[in-house]
């Protein structure tokens, strides 16, 4: 419990911390004394002792009681490395070890108990023998009568079975000869560390009965302290001590239960083998003491030495991963020795965690004198039975189990400790809920006001009345000059304060941003005492608490002068003028966020006002909750017919098809757009528009639908179809102008046809979604070769597109843009081929067609759907060079007109004068080259084509044969040589005019 809850308890007058710890004792005493009967020690200790293998109860009489049957029992080594012959008998002390009581003896083997019975009197008796970790026989004159495991003379031949043994005599006045055997190869431990104990068979079942009750309390006990550590986890995710505190006692029952008068984890889970059960119940309870370690660290972690318990921990995490480890090699004897190192740890543990509560005890934390109490009780027994079986001591309290009931002593103490707290904290909460309808009270009269200066002064008038004050103030922070300001100070009215941020104790407790409380303010040199002499008053206790946004902006600070009880102020009015001073931020917030919406909603506003485009809101139920002037206009009503409205009367009064629409994307949660819909206006008139509905979410939840008109006139339509294949640039250009250029003109313009080489067998190799991924990549670097030289994107054709130079605009430069267009793309190409062969994939080639010459241009299509195009004899001749590009083998092709305007500033090279089909008039094409490099052979191309038009079919033959030489991969030179030799094979006649036919090249 904090500081502020303890001063809190003591004002409420709740008992002293000794008063509570010996409350705590004497409750813990009379829980004890409820179940002491079932400790009571019923075994008879004071029995005769066994000489030399041989027990005698002669003049001892009936065995009402259960007796131990210790003593000097005789053994026998029956297997096993270094022991005596099997014929010598050695005599040993029970309980107790054998390789302890006779040091001869080696540790691991295959023995015989001996012990002779005499002088028992007449009756029916019952023989219990406690759970050994080895193999065990029992034989009654010679007949086995019960067996656990499987007691081989090596290792090989044993198995364990650990649990307990009942064995019903018959007494008849006869000697009784009991034998044992016993294997020990898999486990450490050897002997009877607990004698066996004989009773007749009543005293002995109640006996039974009680030890049961002792292993049932002590389970239930763990059940108890699980279930209560676990429900509070649930409800106080935050309490990491209940959830170790749940999680220990848990995995302590597989301990505890194989330590029960029987082995409960073998009685539970009998198919589990001998391994098994030892890594259950070794790791489980390495975790187990771990988890009550974090535990009392949770509880009480100033108290804790952090370094020597992560040490612990580490420990355990050895010895954890030890025990795995040696669980996957089977190796179980190894497991029971790192167990016996094991054992100083854990009492270094339980040390360390009475260390632990000791000290915080010492420091009066709330429950840790009743928590010390049970620890020292659970933990000496804890220590003492950790001994006791590990054979460190022998035991003296033998028949009595103190570590269940030091577990029950220690669950009583925690009931205790949550019943203190539950006290302490209902006189807590009671004072907090009186504060808290105060603060409830004096927020509600803070939270009703908006107005920043009418909010201060509340602010200040709550604080006086709820810290009990003689007056108060509130500053707050004026980045813009780095000053605190208040024109809300009782005492002062109608003055503004202003002083430097860091001035006096409020600037202390600002700049410091820590609360200020001081007794006599005259004795503190920050504080300004020409205030009071000012105003008269005298100061003499003065709270300062820094007023913080949620988000740790310091927004000023709150000052409360002069505690009306005349003596200070206290921790608990710290707390008070915290929460005020929390509540306060809020506020002054959201009065700054009112201001802030109230002039964005202005700004908004303003903006709706000014959109050309329709804007309607719907909120979720589809009433109409907000729409523009521009709205109202295009539908033909007023802002008072529709807001407010259920848009689905409203609106489908005139645009019945709104509605379904409408519920469709509010359904969906996804937008759609209508283009070039037809609206109905409320006048009956019919208006084209696009309309784009788009989902309204806030906090992603549906909040309505937001629908926005553009209104489509004639102009915006012909602007809309032309910024699809035009630059902004040239859309602004022509309408500006306001002529007939988009309606249909013949102009000049260069024409560019490019088409993509072998692009069907490239997309045979693809995915589909390949193939339009690069098709998109491709066009993409086209259109801005084309766009990046005032050109106008005409349409995209498949693997190929078209382009227009000149038109609607031209340039004078018309023909140049369009080469410079054809060779920035050769190079993108260039680009994009770069790294495609190392994945496997073909280059990219591109053939071009480029004419030059008049060209009808202008908008063809619908109303509705229009585009811009160009059509002539210089389209088609264009369209028809870009197909030659693969008869000639070459990348760009342009007609004669081109040639004449780039021949100065590109190099070209004349390939053919053909005739095209279609078209009767001839054309000599050029290729345009990068450079001259990348066309060896062209002076010796162009001999030869001077020589056909000689027709001197020898000589172009030889010309174009040495441009083959120069460049074999030169595929027009290569046609021409073959077209040299056709010619010389088969002249042409005199009137031949030197045109080729390009039926085939085109």
């Amino acid at each position: 419990m904090s500081d502020t809850g303890s001063e809190i308890a003591r004002r409420h007058g709740t008992s002293t911390p000794g008063r509570r710890v010996m409350f705590a004792v004497m409750v813990l005493s009379l829980l004890c004394l409820f179940i002491s009967p079932f400790f009571v020690d019923v075994i008879d200790r004071n029995g005769p002792v066994a000489k030399g293998g041989v027990l005698s109860y002669a003049g001892w009489g009936p065995l009402d009681r259960p007796v131990e049957m210790e003593g000097g029992w005789a053994l026998t080594w029956r297997g096993g490395a270094g022991g005596p012959p099997p014929t010598q008998k050695v005599v040993v002390e029970v309980p107790g070890r054998w390789s302890n009581t006779a040091p001869q003896l080696p540790p691991v083997g295959a023995v015989s108990y001996h012990l002779q019975i005499r002088d028992l009197p007449p009756g029916r008796y019952i023989l219990h023998f406690p759970a050994v970790f080895a193999a065990s026989e029992i034989a009654v004159d010679g007949e086995v009568v019960s067996r656990r495991g499987r007691a081989g003379l090596e290792k090989a031949t044993t198995s364990y079975l650990v649990r307990s043994q009942d064995v019903f005599l018959i007494a008849d006045g006869r000697p009784i000869d009991l034998r044992i055997d016993q294997s020990t190869f898999l486990h450490r431990d050897n002997g009877l560390e607990a004698p066996p104990l004989i009773g007749l068979a009543e005293p002995m079942q109640n006996w039974i009965t009680l030890d049961w009750i002792r292993s049932l309390l002590l389970l239930s006990a763990l059940l108890l302290l699980a279930c209560y550590g676990g429900v509070v986890f649930l409800f106080r995710r935050n309490d990491r001590a209940s959830l170790y505190l749940a999680l220990g006692s848990v995995l302590l029952a597989p301990m505890i239960g194989a330590f029960s008068h029987d082995n409960l984890i073998m009685v539970a889970l009998p198919q589990l083998s001998f391994l098994q059960m030892l890594a259950l119940q070794y790791i489980t309870g390495t975790v187990a003491v771990a988890l009550v370690l974090a535990y009392t660290r949770a509880l009480f972690p100033k108290e804790s030495l952090g370094p020597l318990f992560w040490v612990i921990m580490g420990l355990y995490a050895l010895f954890v991963t030890a025990y795995a480890g040696l669980a996957l090699m089977g190796d179980t004897f190894a497991m029971s020795l790192v167990s016996g190192m094991a054992l100083w740890v854990r009492i270094a543990s339980f040390l360390y965690m009475i260390a632990v509560v000791g000290f915080a005890a010492v420091r009066r934390r709330d429950g840790a004198p009743v928590f010390l109490l049970g620890v020292v009780v659970v933990v000496a027994t804890a220590i003492y039975s950790d001994l006791v079986t590990n054979a460190v001591i022998v035991g003296v309290l033998n028949g009595l189990d103190l570590l269940p009931l030091g577990i029950l002593v220690m669950l009583f103490s925690h009931l205790v400790v949550l019943a203190e707290r539950w006290s302490i904290s209902m006189g807590v909460a009671e004072q907090r809920s009186d504060d808290l309808a105060q603060l409830l009270d004096v927020n509600s009269s803070i939270t009703a006001e908006i107005r920043l200066e009418a909010l201060l002064t509340r602010i200040v008038e709550a604080v006086s009345r709820f810290i009990g004050a003689d007056r108060a103030t509130l500053f707050l922070y004026d980045a813009k000059t780095d000053e605190l300001w208040s024109i809300a100070a009782e005492g002062v009215a109608g003055q503004q304060i202003r002083f430097p941020s860091d001035g006096g104790l409020a600037g202390a407790c600002f700049t410091s941003g820590e609360a200020i409380n001081i007794a006599d303010a005259y004795a503190d040199p920050r504080f300004n005492r020409q205030v009071d002499v000012a105003t008269g008053y005298r100061t003499t206790s003065v709270l300062t608490i820094p007023v913080k946004a949620r988000d740790g902006r310091k927004l000023g600070v709150m000052q409360a002068l002069n505690a009306k009880t005349g003596k200070g102020f206290t921790d608990a009015d710290i707390a008070r003028m915290n929460a005020l001073s929390a509540q306060a931020a809020i506020a002054i917030d959201n009065a700054k966020l009112f201001a802030e919406v109230a002039s964005e909603r202005n700004y908004n506003e303003s903006i709706l006002r000014s959109m050309s485009a329709g804007v309607v809101t719907l909120d979720p139920e589809a009433k109409v909750a907000k729409l523009n002037d521009t709205a109202c206009r295009i539908l033909g009503v007023t802002r008072e017919m529709l807001e407010g409205a259920d848009a689905r009367t409203a609106l489908a009064v005139s645009n019945p098809w709104f509605i379904p629409e409408f519920e469709a994307v509010a359904a969906s949660g996804q937008p759609k757009l209508l283009l070039e819909a037809e609206i109905t206006t409320a006048q009956g008139d019919k208006v084209s528009a696009n309309m784009n509905i788009v989902p309204l979410m806030a906090d992603d939840a549906a909040a309505g639908v937001l629908v926005l008109i553009d209104d489509i006139t004639d102009s915006k339509r012909m602007q809309g179809a032309m910024r699809r294949f035009m630059t902004q640039k040239v859309v602004d250009q022509v309408m500006g102008r306001g002529d007939e250029l988009l309606f249909g003109a013949a102009v000049p313009a260069s024409v560019l046809f490019a088409d993509i080489r072998s692009f069907t067998s490239l997309a045979e190799r693809l995915a589909a979604r390949e193939v339009v991924e690069m098709l998109n990549e491709i066009f993409t670097e086209l259109f801005e070769a084309v766009a990046g030289h005032e050109g106008v994107l005409d349409k995209f054709m498949g693997d190929g597109l078209m382009a227009v130079y000149g038109a609607p605009l031209p340039t004078g430069q018309d023909p140049l843009h369009a080469v410079d267009s054809a060779v920035q793309m050769i190079r993108m190409i260039g680009v994009l081929n770069v790294g495609r062969p190392e994945r496997g994939l073909p280059n990219l080639r591109l053939g071009i067609g480029i004419t030059s010459g008049e060209v009808i241009a202008g908008t063809i299509g619908s109303p509705k759907r229009m585009d811009y195009t160009v059509i002539g004899d210089s389209v088609n001749l264009a369209a028809r060079l870009q197909s030659a590009t693969k008869t000639y083998g070459v990348d760009i092709i342009i007609d004669e007109a081109t040639a004449g305007h780039v021949k100065d500033i590109h190099i070209l090279r004349e390939l053919d004068t053909i005739r095209v089909r279609g078209r009767e008039q001839p054309v000599t094409i050029f290729q345009v080259l990068a450079d001259a490099a990348a066309c060896p052979g062209l002076e010796a191309y162009r001999r030869g084509r001077a020589y056909l038009a000689a027709r001197q079919w020898d000589a172009a033959a030889a010309a174009f044969a040495e441009a083959v030489a120069l460049d074999p991969g030169d595929k027009s030179a290569m046609l021409m040589m073959e077209r040299a030799h056709a010619l010389r094979a088969n002249p042409p006649a005199e009137s031949w005019d030197g045109v080729w036919s390009a039926a085939d090249a085109a």
